[in-house]
């Protein structure tokens, strides 16, 4: 068997863990003394679930094709993929799983259209989790970001990617925590992440979900 290509990310961690990018590739996360020898060999006993992840992994991706606003395309919006169908009607309207939009619409009018809706959703889980963390924030923004879903700037500025429109409100609501717990601790810190585990047990589910579907950041 071919040794399988890898990256390794060190730091004061305890354990070893393997993560599949949303570009197929292996992540080794290890401790800062632990050998490379062993590092290896841990590879070569999982080297099944990792073939097989990185195979899920690449399968996916090529699904993930630039959005073309046309009859019977697929959007995902909240998390749940709709049919695009052109109808007569004044504005972007969901029906069942079926998302009309305007005949004459071009796909910049749509973008803006997803971008507002965004703006929208997101300023809503961010009022709601400031108010239940006891967070002040001094402003919130929608960014065309293809590289991060959110950041915390340092004077408190919010601003989050819309392309989260497209996810679910549960990875939403992750990125949203996230950069709201910066406004206390500025770094990924043990403390970052307990305050992050405290408002969202699951994160990590939601950390797994944009690992995945990275690629989305591309698609509109």
């Amino acid at each position: 068997m071919n040794e399988i290509p890898y990256e390794i990310v060190r730091s004061n961690r305890k354990t070893l863990a393997l993560t599949v990018d949303s570009e197929a590739k292996l992540v080794v996360r290890a401790p800062i003394q632990l050998g490379e020898d062993v590092i290896r060999d841990f590879i070569k006993k999982k080297a099944r679930w990792i073939t097989d992840k990185q195979r899920h992994v690449s399968d996916y991706a090529t699904k993930q094709s630039a959005f073309v606003l046309e009859d019977g395309e697929n959007v995902l919006y909240l998390g749940k993929s709709y049919a695009v169908l052109r109808k007569a009607v004044q504005e972007v309207t969901i029906e069942g799983n079926f998302l009309f939009v305007p005949e004459d619409m071009m796909l910049e009018g749509f973008a803006e259209w997803m971008k507002a809706q965004g703006d929208r959703v997101i300023r809503e889980r961010v009022d709601y989790y400031s108010n239940l963390m006891g967070v002040k924030y001094a402003s919130v923004k929608m960014s065309e970001a293809k590289r991060r879903w959110g950041s915390c700037g340092a004077g408190n500025t919010l601003n989050f990617a819309w392309r989260l429109v497209m996810c679910p409100q549960s990875v939403i609501d992750y990125v949203v925590v996230h950069e709201l717990s910066h406004v206390t601790y500025k770094d990924h810190s043990a403390k970052f992440w307990i305050r992050v585990a405290t408002v969202m047990p699951s994160y990590k589910e939601a950390q797994d979900w944009l690992r995945l579907n990275r690629k989305l950041m591309e698609v509109i």
